[in-house]
């Protein structure tokens, strides 16, 4: 009579082996699959290089069709960024993100523009959207003033919104006319310029504040409304 040996069943580390295999297969064909997937996440992207300060238009966007990561703040549609304000220089097809522009849209009627600077050359503290402030440059020997009680829209900081460290502060501001938007920026991008808190009710561009070397202010007007 012959008697035949029953096959021994697969050891610990055989079993444990197969279950790894079988893993890294699933998961190889899982991330192949993934990888022919197409993008589905809306994204907004420039069609241009966006100026800081400068206020977006339906021309300068497009939605494409890409893949975020979970904490990336971006935006979905292009309606939703129609008028608002370039807090920072954005290169052309980068994906806008929110902290790159204003919360809000412009205010109708006046030109918005970005204003980053240094802590210490803003020269206000506690400052809130709201608000008003004077824009003054210096060239040389000679300070003027470029914009009197031009409104806060908004303000943000580098580190988490304090106003008390000399990291850059930007400030987007409301002012008056497109001439006004122009000295600012020419004021920012040739002299050294500061802000300060204004009593003024309303945005002026008229009868600036100079000041010339060593003498005294010059004042073309020293009516103050507000």
């Amino acid at each position: 009579m012959e008697i035949s040996r029953h096959r021994s069943l697969p050891g610990g580390r055989a079993v444990l082996g197969g279950v790894l295999m079988a893993v890294a297969v699933v998961g190889v064909f899982s991330a192949y699959t993934r990888a022919g997937q197409d993008p589905t996440d809306p994204i907004v992207v420039t069609t241009r290089s966006i100026r800081v300060g400068e206020v977006l238009e339906a021309s300068d966007l497009r939605q494409v069709d890409g893949e975020l990561p979970g904490d990336t703040a971006a935006f979905a549609d292009v309606d939703g960024l129609v008028g608002r304000v370039a807090l920072g220089p954005i290169d052309e097809g980068e994906i806008v993100q929110a902290g790159s522009v204003t919360a809000e849209s412009a205010t109708p009627g006046v030109h918005e523009v970005a204003v980053a600077l240094p802590r210490r050359q803003i020269a206000v503290g506690r400052l809130k959207p709201g608000e008003r402030v004077d824009v003054f440059v210096t060239y040389d020997e000679r300070t003027s003033s470029v914009v009197r009680g031009a409104e806060v829209v908004q303000i943000e900081a580098e580190d988490a919104g304090s106003l008390t460290s000399d990291r850059e502060i930007s400030l987007v501001i409301a002012v008056p006319t497109g001439d006004a938007v122009a000295a600012v920026v020419h004021a920012l991008r040739t002299g050294d310029v500061t802000v300060v808190r204004s009593t003024f009710a309303a945005a002026s561009v008229d009868d600036p504040l100079e000041y010339e070397g060593a003498g005294e202010t010059s004042v073309a007007s020293t009516d103050e409304a507000g």
